[in-house]
C-alpha cells in the first residue's frame, strides 16, 4: 500500500480535530483562540465557531480525504 497526499493530510487533520477536542474538554482556559472568540462573539457563539472550526471542520476533512485516497486506490 502507497502512502499518497490524500493519506497523510487526511490522517493528520483528524489527529488535529480530536487533539482540538481533547483541549477543549482538559483545558479549554489555554487556548488563546476561543477566549478571542469568546469575547467577539458571546460565550455560546464563540463555543460553537471554534468547536466547528477546530474540531468538527478538520475531521470532516480528514474523512473526506481519506475517501479519496482509498477510492484512488
Amino acid at each position: 500500500m502507497e502512502f499518497g497526499v490524500n493519506f497523510i493530510l487526511g490522517v493528520l487533520a483528524i489527529c488535529y480535530g480530536i487533539y482540538s477536542y481533547i483541549q477543549r474538554k482538559t483545558a479549554p482556559e489555554k487556548i488563546e483562540r476561543l477566549r478571542i472568540m469568546i469575547e467577539r462573539n458571546g460565550e455560546k457563539m464563540g463555543h460553537s465557531i471554534h468547536l466547528f472550526g477546530y474540531t468538527i471542520l478538520p475531521i470532516a476533512a480528514g474523512l473526506l480525504l481519506l475517501l479519496a485516497h482509498f477510492r484512488h486506490s
